[in-house]
Formats: C-alpha cells, sequence, structure tokens
C-alpha cells in the first residue's frame, strides 16, 4: 500500500508540528538569553519552537535556529503580511497568531508557510477553519475554561483541528488530549521568572514526557 506525501511546505510543516504534539513558546523581554534557553529547551526534547515577535532580536533568533538540524522553528504574533514575510526571509517554517486574519492566512498560502490562527469562540474558530486554517490555535485556553472548554466546543466542531496555547501545562496534559486537542502550546512553565538553563532542560523533559505519555 502506497501512502500519500504532503502536497506543500505547510503541508509538511504541519504535519511535523502534529506528529510531534508540542510547540514551545519563546516570549522575553530580554532578547540575550534566547538562544541559550532554546538550547536548554530542545536538550529537553522541545523541538518545535515558536519564537513571538515581540521578543528582541527575535528574527535572528529564528535564523539561527532555523540551522539546527531536527528543529522545527517559526514565529508567534505575526500580525501582518510584513510580519510574515519577515519570518520567512529568517527561515521560519510556521507562523502563529492570537488572532485570524484572512489577508494573512491568505498571503501564507501563497507564499506556502504554514499559518496557524487564534480564535476563541466556535464562530472564530470555524471561520478560521473555513478559510484554510489546517489546525487553530485556541487562545488562551486556559482562561475559556481549560480542557473543559475545548470539549465542549469540540462536540459540534470535532472536524476541526484544534491546538490549545496558554494553558496546557506537564501535569494537565493529558487532560487536553483527552479533550480533543491535536496538539498543545506551552511556554511560561519551561521559562519561569529567573529561570536557569539547568532548570529550563529539566522542565522542557517534564512536558516532553508528560506529551508523550498522555497522547
Amino acid at each position: 500500500m502506497t501512502t500519500s506525501e504532503p502536497t506543500s511546505n505547510a503541508d509538511a510543516t504541519l504535519g511535523e508540528i502534529l506528529a510531534d504534539g508540542v510547540v514551545l513558546c519563546v516570549r522575553f523581554r530580554d532578547g540575550e538569553r534566547v538562544l541559550d534557553a532554546c538550547h536548554a529547551a530542545i536538550r529537553g526534547g522541545l523541538r518545535v519552537i515558536e519564537i513571538t515577535l515581540t521578543t528582541p532580536d527575535a528574527l535572528h533568533a529564528i535564523a539561527e535556529l532555523s540551522k539546527v538540524s531536527d528543529v522545527l522553528v517559526g514565529a508567534g504574533t505575526v500580525l501582518s503580511i510584513d510580519d510574515l514575510d519577515a519570518v520567512q526571509s529568517a527561515g521560519g517554517r510556521f507562523a502563529l497568531s492570537p488572532v485570524f486574519d484572512p489577508e494573512v492566512m491568505a498571503e501564507a498560502r501563497r507564499r506556502d508557510i504554514l499559518a496557524i490562527p487564534g480564535a476563541s469562540t466556535p464562530t472564530e474558530i470555524s471561520h478560521a477553519h473555513v478559510n484554510g486554517a489546517g489546525v487553530v490555535k485556541v487562545f488562551p485556553s486556559g482562561a475559556l475554561g481549560g480542557p473543559t472548554y475545548l470539549r465542549a466546543i469540540r462536540g459540534p466542531l470535532a472536524h476541526i483541528p484544534m491546538l490549545p496555547t496558554s494553558g496546557p501545562t506537564s501535569d494537565t496534559m493529558a487532560d487536553w488530549f483527552a479533550a480533543g486537542a491535536v496538539a498543545v502550546g506551552v511556554g511560561p512553565e519551561v521559562f519561569p521568572e529567573d529561570f536557569t538553563l539547568e532548570g529550563v532542560e529539566a522542565a522542557a523533559r517534564r512536558v516532553r514526557e508528560s506529551v508523550d505519555r498522555g497522547r
């Protein structure tokens, strides 16, 4: 039996994210430690890295991490076509956003880069999916009600792949996947205030193990 290959770079990127199961969001106020912190998280087993464009020198960090084998790097807080252009030029393979912008989605399709829009309500989630989102970021999933909320909206929208962010932790990972998440986004647990690189690696390993157990 033969299997079909991804038809585009965006499809291939989405497949890698879904296979891995977890996206690490990197949002720093200080850009100096970004690369060291990302490498610590990679050593801990988190290899899909989203660096938000609000992080100082985000594009430089994306460019550097794009050279690392077995690491899939992209950007977060992508709010415009100019942002999308900068991310792709830096070597980023995906673009996450807290919102859905149809113009950004259309341009991402034209450029063959994976765009993952954010949405909160069933209407927003459905609208993003109808307009081409292969997976929808449910944001902020913890504040919206956690796994209970995800399970409720997936009742009528089970055909839409959903990636909750700003909510999942290693302690609750199994609940999120049981509620229907196809992958999750994490961040603060790996990068708490005054983190150490050793602590980042240990937290990343804890998240990796909880994802692998919970799926």
